[in-house]
């Protein structure tokens, strides 16, 4: 019904134009208002992609859309907490004298982008004010978007392990410990802090120590040792006791980040001998393939380490449960067996698991029990956690793309495309531009975030500017879960044609022959011009209301 008021309005609106009387003049029409200026942030270039640590320049496409100049131009980005890029400046500006009607000017900025800034996609929000030659003021704000790629490793300091002397506390004594520590990075790192904390009054405590510890810097991939004297009370039982270790610190930009570890302290009860402590067996390492892709097989090597130094341990159970039911055993149940490990050895074991394919893109956690005899058959049981990361690769599908059949030079011509999130991880900063051969409007746009299952639509407005092959694509840039980036195209080719001329009617009786005036030159222009908008403007439509009438019938279903 809407649809047939609409072509109505738009028959009489075109025989109301095309048929205005031969004698009306360009003289006779009214006096036509002084153009303004129209000044827009221009966004049909390709999204600009900077590399960290580097000096680059930023340049912003302004461009303006009416014959009028622009005066006085000003074009500011906006000093935002989570701009990627650093500057000397206290303002970003930059000014110009003017923009000539129908041209387009770029305003380059000098940026810095430091080194340890994270890879991604970025949004820059960029104003620009003017004023006419009349006096009138204008202005346009606009959200554009740069890329930035990293090939460093981003800076981490971790802690690689404990030193004691004897491998253990005894209770009722003090000795030193030695936290190693690790630079595990391309930069070095400043302004370090160690807080070591967990202590408690019939535990283990600080023997006259300093709970913080400082060191001033470490370079690229270097190893640091940090002492702390400890205490462990008289009545403390033989074990494994945990305490936390809390870092701080700063990178060579002052970027800062913290961190935590769990440090295992060993204890030998003050009434044991070397015989009489406690055997433990503890998974001091694991091993599996690097990115676990959902729904496929992979092996998982435990390595089991008996730490007692005189007991053996024997008849040991090892049984897995895996959280969600993520992973299953292949070939085998979910436990192991292993006949005996003497004292300070350790025994590694493989079993194949295959994730589910529908996981999540996330990191599972695997709960081990270990049960173990020692040799004169007492019964011990230990509990591990580990954890296991799968990767789900983010699928886009793109829909068929719909073409008109005829193009011609200097008309507009709408493509749409659909697209869809048919994997089973969200799809990051989606973000879809159209490049070619031709002019484009309003051919950018920033999706954000696509859940899985669902989908949306991309809509363009092209102007081609001489006849022949017109080729272009629609570039889709998104990034999955992990922070890694995709790029997908979806090339076109029209044939694009010269514009036709306008019939004349035929007259019974010739009329004298006369030049078209130049008002209904105008109009003819005109109205032929608005056909074609209408034109693409009722394609459009018929397709937003059938998308509209399919997502509302499949509302209803899920009711």
């Amino acid at each position: 019904m809407h649809i047939n008021k609409y072509l109505a309005a738009v028959t009489l609106l075109f025989f109301s134009l095309f048929c205005l009387p031969a004698y009306l003049t360009a003289d006779e029409l009214p006096e036509q208002t002084k153009e303004e200026p129209r000044l827009f942030i221009a966004k049909d270039t390709w999204i600009p992609e900077l590399s960290a640590g580097e000096k680059v320049t930023l340049s912003i496409p302004i461009e303006n859309l009416s014959s009028a100049s622009a005066r006085d131009v000003t074009v500011s980005i906006s000093k935002t907490a989570d701009l990627p890029f650093q500057t000397d400046k206290m303002s970003l500006t930059q000014f110009a004298y003017s923009v000539s009607g129908g041209s387009r000017s770029l305003f380059s900025f000098n940026l810095f982008i430091p080194p340890t800034v994270k890879p991604g996609t970025y949004p820059v929000n960029v104003s620009v004010s003017y004023r006419s030659d009349t006096g009138m003021s204008g202005s346009a704000s606009e959200t554009v978007y740069i890329k930035i790629v990293n090939q460093k490793k981003a800076p981490s300091l971790k802690y690689q392990g404990v030193e004691i002397a004897n491998d253990k506390l005894t209770a009722g004594q003090s000795g030193i410990i030695k936290l190693k520590l690790q630079n595990d990075s391309d930069f070095t790192l400043k302004d370090i802090e160690l807080k070591l904390e967990g202590f408690s009054p019939n535990g283990i405590n600080l023997d006259n120590w300093p709970e913080n510890q400082y060191i001033k810097s470490m370079k690229p991939k270097e190893f640091k040792l940090v002492e702390y004297r400890l205490i462990a009370d008289s009545k403390m039982e033989s074990g494994i006791h945990p305490l936390t270790l809390n870092l701080s610190y700063k990178d060579e930009f002052e970027g800062a980040y913290t961190g935590q570890a769990k440090v295992y302290i060993p204890v030998a009860g003050k009434n044991d001998s070397e015989d009489e402590l406690t055997p433990r067996v503890i998974i001091d390492n694991y091993d599996f393939p690097y990115g676990i892709e959902a729904g496929q097989e992979f092996p998982l090597t435990l390595s089991f380490l008996n730490t007692s130094e005189t007991t053996a341990v024997r008849n040991m159970k090892v049984s897995l449960t895996f959280e969600n039911q993520i992973f299953i055993p292949v070939g085998s149940s979910s436990s192991l067996y292993i006949a005996r490990i003497d004292p300070g050895q350790r025994i590694s074991k493989t079993i194949l698991l295959k994730s589910k394919a529908d996981a999540e893109n996330k990191i599972y956690a695997v709960n081990i029990d270990i049960d173990y005899q020692d040799s004169k058959g007492n019964k011990y049981n230990e509990k591990e956690i580990i954890s296991l990361p799968v990767n789900q690769d983010s699928i886009l599908k793109i829909g068929s793309l719909e073409l008109p059949s005829e193009i011609y030079v200097g008309s507009p011509v709408s493509l749409s495309i659909d697209f869809y999130n048919t994997g089973h991880t969200i799809i990051r900063n989606l973000f879809i531009t159209t490049e070619g051969n031709f002019e484009v409007q309003d051919g950018t746009l920033f999706v954000g975030n696509l859940e899985p299952g669902k989908s949306s639509y991309y809509d363009v407005t092209i102007f081609p500017q001489q006849e022949g092959i017109l080729e272009g694509k629609i570039i889709f840039n998104y990034e999955d879960s992990e922070g890694r980036s995709y790029t997908m195209e979806k090339p076109f080719k029209l044939n694009v044609m010269a514009a036709p001329e306008m019939p004349m009617p035929e007259n019974e009786f010739p009329l004298p022959e006369k030049p078209f005036s130049k008002s209904k030159k105008f109009f003819l222009g005109g109205a032929a011009g608005f056909l074609v908008l209408a034109a693409g403007g009722i394609v459009i439509y018929r397709r937003r209301k059938k998308r509209k009438e399919i997502e509302e019938v499949d509302s209803y279903e899920e009711l």
